[in-house]
């Protein structure tokens, strides 16, 4: 390791362990709590919670336990880092930043703290977001025009156009076996959630009983799918169960991601963290006091 990177790694634990002052300290009783009024019997919630921060006062990127504990920074480059995704394992992140001043897509070794630039093109690239086995990633470019859907293998800095639209494409997710994507797209006038083969292929819409939806996420167990609602002038958290093609709306918020065991949520009401359990329907925030929070994406495990 360079001397270089021995600083920055110690940066980013000097930056972490000051952060982690700020996360909320009940978080532990309170998840114990939604879990008891939630779900009917304890459980424990796994994996690891990146998401967008703005207490520094520019948006860089943390990670926390799925309690809500032990808040890091991981990023400090007093820029524009967004649109976190962990990868299957928790032992990366893929990002976009603005290093180069423009939107790129860089991959964040937890570990070793080693950040590398993967995907450059002109345009914007955002949204990465890593396959269920870890070695794919889908994303949206817009270097052809508008932007589309595109999925490049992990260690390659070449990508293959999923999807051709005249509309504006955003937000990929994986199925649980990675042979599908759902994403957000604009090409019939409105936002609204579709579904395509991920080696490309025609897309369906999905329907889900709202005209605007965006940001979806597929639950790792792949039977159901949340996804922001606009509705009366503000984002809602809605879930869609494949099995008998049910929508319903779990309360104000954007951004939602699944957890490992596909009951519970978490999102994002712009100031708090908060977890959802679908199945009994309490919500708990665990991070606040961060700034703006935003983008949160949870681990498959």
């Amino acid at each position: 390791m360079t001397s270089k990177s021995r600083f920055f790694t110690a940066r980013l634990l000097i930056i972490g362990l000051a952060t982690g002052l700020i996360a909320n300290l009940s978080a532990k009783g309170e998840i114990k709590e939604l879990v008891i009024k939630g779900g009917g019997q304890r459980v424990k919630l796994s994996g690891k919670i990146t998401f967008v921060a703005t207490h520094s006062g520019h948006k860089e990127i943390y990670i926390c336990n799925a309690d809500g504990s032990k808040v890091h920074r991981i990023t400090g480059d007093s820029g524009i880092n967004v649109s976190p995704a962990l990868s299957p394992d928790s032992s990366n992140i893929i990002h976009t930043g603005y290093r180069s001043g423009f939107a790129d897509i860089y991959k964040l070794n937890l570990k070793s703290g080693n950040r590398q630039r993967i995907i450059k093109a002109p345009g914007t690239n955002s949204g990465a977001v890593f396959s269920p086995d870890g070695n794919q990633i889908a994303l949206t470019m817009s270097f052809v025009g508008n932007p589309e859907i595109f999925v490049a293998d992990v260690g390659s800095t070449k990508a293959k156009r999923i999807t051709k639209t005249s509309g504006v494409e955003t937000s990929p997710t994986w199925s649980a076996d990675g042979k599908f994507i759902a994403y957000s797209s604009d090409s019939g006038g409105r936002p609204l959630i579709y579904i395509t083969p991920a080696s490309g292929g025609p897309p369906q819409k999905l329907s889900v009983g709202y005209t605007h939806c965006t940001e979806p996420s597929w639950s790792p167990d792949g039977t159901k799918m949340a996804f922001n609602v606009r509705k009366d002038g503000t984002y809602w958290i809605a879930v869609y169960n494949f099995s008998d093609r049910s929508t319903k709306l779990i309360g104000r918020g954007e951004d939602p991601s699944w957890g490992p065991d596909s009951t519970h949520l978490v999102f994002s009401n712009g100031k708090d963290l908060l977890i959802n359990d679908t199945a009994g329907g309490a919500t708990t925030p665990i991070v606040s006091g961060l700034g703006r929070i935003s983008q949160p994406n949870w681990s498959r495990r």
